[in-house]
């Protein structure tokens, strides 16, 4: 008799040594994490990064970036994260409203010249592949024209 498990959350926090000379600083500084599964476990589960709050690592001595350089931290909101928990991502129509909510956050709330844009436009990609997995082939549904065909994914999807 063998039964299904579920997997655990695993928390992962993420801190930086060190200073960034003010003249190489901006607002936002980009940073890349992923995560993936062996392929064997893909049919059965996906991978949720949540996005937690930026406050500075407790051990942490220096001075906060937004002290060191005058910078303001403008705390960009990502209203389609986290996922709710009943989000199956085995369901194309669960796929497509949370396609929705990024294109609408991208096209109404975010300027394009900040990286939280580049970040939600590669989002944007993976969501839009999860409800349309046979472009660009055959039929997909329309996007927004300001958002733009680029970004890691995509380029290597299509």
């Amino acid at each position: 008799d063998s039964k299904d498990v579920i997997l655990q959350p695993l928390s992962l926090l993420v801190w930086f040594s060190g200073t960034v000379p003010c003249h190489l600083t901006h607002s936002n500084i980009p940073i890349e994490i992923s995560v993936s599964l062996k392929d064997e476990y893909k049919s059965f589960m996906v991978p949720v990064i949540e996005i937690a709050s930026q406050q500075p690592h407790p051990s942490n001595n220096s001075a906060t970036f937004s002290q060191s350089c005058s910078v303001t931290d403008n705390d960009m909101s990502f209203p389609f994260l986290p996922l709710p928990l009943t989000f199956d991502h085995t369901d194309s129509d669960h796929w497509a409203e949370l396609l929705d909510n990024i294109q609408s956050w991208l096209v109404k709330s975010v300027d394009p010249s900040m990286p939280e844009w580049a970040w939600g436009r590669e989002v944007f990609w993976y969501a839009f592949i999860a409800t349309n997995p046979d472009f660009p082939g055959r039929k997909w549904s329309f996007w927004d024209s300001s958002i733009s065909l680029e970004g890691q994914f995509i380029e290597e999807w299509v």
